[in-house]
């Protein structure tokens, strides 16, 4: 059950706070922290594996010399 604008308890919450902005910036501080972490997780999500750029160096040759 939602108090009344006018109860007393809503008065009192309100006369401690000392910016009731202070609680709208927050909640849109939470908001858009939600978003970049969907973001971020959509995008590991969706980014290919990467591809190996190099190929393997050849294998050495050892080469002995035994006369």
């Amino acid at each position: 059950m939602a108090a009344a604008p006018d109860s007393p308890s809503v008065a009192a919450c309100l006369a401690n706070m000392d910016d009731p902005n202070d609680l709208i910036m927050a909640m849109l501080a939470l908001a858009v922290t939600a978003v970049m972490l969907v973001a971020g997780a959509l995008y590991l999500i969706t980014t290919p594996e990467p591809t190996q750029s190099h190929p393997a160096p050849p294998a050495a040759i050892v080469m002995s010399s035994a006369r």
